[in-house]
């Protein structure tokens, strides 16, 4: 997955980056870019929007457009009236996420409070986003969607995620075996750590992690359906050793 000088995939289509600001959504936005998109970088918080344009500054040939707005919000008519003028999307990267408090706690001793919260934060925000932008999508666009491998495996001291990140994943499934071809392809990536500038910076990284930028040129690949997997819906990333998989890893 590493960048070359061929040809800008997405020259001349429009991408929006749902939670573009966080750590894996920025690298995102930097790929779109490198490959000629135009993207609409979409976060709740303008001051994290200004230092994500600063950070990608020139990177092309591509342009960024920033939008602050909640594109998880249960009143996805506003968000669609405002998206409006962009024109029918090409693509939708959707990297919005809550890993819960750093504080892991068991099933048996998470509040009630807790568990809503969670639910309403890393699914439900899921859903609202789903319903909301995928009608925006062409009929030959794309919409990726990412979770984290908790989905798949027991996540101890923080099932609330992996349980989120099941029921997301299961929500991005069905969506693709409702529509059955009728409308945008529907991407699920099952991630595992990715290499971020956060994570960096508090020491966590690891070469043999995909990075962000790796996730965002895949991501380009599939909105332009180019590539070996552009008619996998659902796809694994976990480590580089491992590559891009159809099935999970043992």
């Amino acid at each position: 997955m590493s960048e070359t000088s061929e040809e800008r995939v997405l020259a001349g289509h429009t991408v929006l980056v749902a939670g573009a600001t966080g750590g894996i959504g920025e690298g995102v936005t930097r790929a779109l870019l490198r490959q000629g998109a135009r993207a609409v970088a979409a976060g709740r918080d303008e001051e994290r929007l200004s230092r994500l344009a600063a950070y990608v500054g020139d990177t092309g040939p591509g342009t960024l457009v920033t939008e602050v707005m909640d594109v998880g919000d249960a009143d996805g008519s506003g968000v669609r009236d405002r998206l409006a003028v962009f024109g029918a999307l090409d693509g939708v990267v959707i990297t919005i996420g809550d890993w819960g408090s750093p504080e892991r706690t068991g099933i048996l001793d998470t509040s009630s409070e807790e568990w809503e919260r969670m639910i309403a934060a890393n699914l439900t925000s899921h859903f609202h986003t789903l319903r909301t932008l995928t009608p925006l999508l062409k009929k030959d666009g794309a919409l990726v969607h990412l979770s984290g491998f908790s989905a798949e495996i027991p996540y101890p001291f923080a099932a609330l995620v992996g349980a989120t990140n099941a029921a997301k994943k299961s929500l991005v499934r069905s969506l693709t075996a409702e529509l059955d071809g009728s409308g945008p392809k529907i991407y699920e990536l099952v991630i595992g750590p990715i290499r971020t500038r956060p994570r960096a910076a508090i020491g966590a990284d690891n070469p043999g992690w995909f990075s962000a930028e790796d996730l965002g040129r895949h991501a380009t690949r599939l909105i332009a359906g180019d590539g070996p997997y552009a008619e996998a819906p659902l796809q694994y990333l976990i480590t580089r050793a491992q590559g891009v998989r159809t099935s999970p890893p043992q």
